[in-house]
């Protein structure tokens, strides 16, 4: 019975119409929580941590990288999946998905490669 209803609502979501206005509804509540959290993880990795013994405060700029790549790569992953998806079923929302998340990506994609080059100056010399 729980396996049809939870069936028949993704299938719905394949739907644009369904999707955003469930989206419509979700949004206003997930924004405030995404900006409390970062805020929150931001503040806690460039404040509170303590220093590196070997590489000092250089090191801190590693809680904007890894999350930033992390995020990228999730990101082309989702893509991926969605491409593949949009092949064999050819849902709507898969293109929308792709669209969407594709500016994401490229921005922390470039995040991370100036970040990286940045922490990898006092860490090894070098930029590269």
């Amino acid at each position: 019975m729980i396996w049809k209803t939870l069936t028949r609502w993704y299938h719905q979501l394949g739907s644009p119409r369904y999707f955003f206005r469930f989206s419509d509804v979700l949004l206003p509540w997930l924004w405030p929580i995404a900006l409390l959290t970062t805020a929150v993880g931001l503040i806690w990795g460039l404040a509170f941590a303590p220093e590196d013994y070997q590489q000092g405060n250089s090191y801190r700029i590693i809680f904007i990288h890894v999350p930033a790549a992390s995020g990228a790569l999730l990101g082309y992953v989702a893509m991926g999946v969605a491409g593949l998806v949009n092949l064999v079923w050819r849902m709507k929302m898969a293109e929308v998905m792709i669209k969407a998340i594709a500016p994401f990506g490229a921005v922390l994609a470039a995040l991370a490669l100036i970040t990286g080059a940045i922490w990898g100056k006092p860490t090894w010399g070098t930029y590269w």
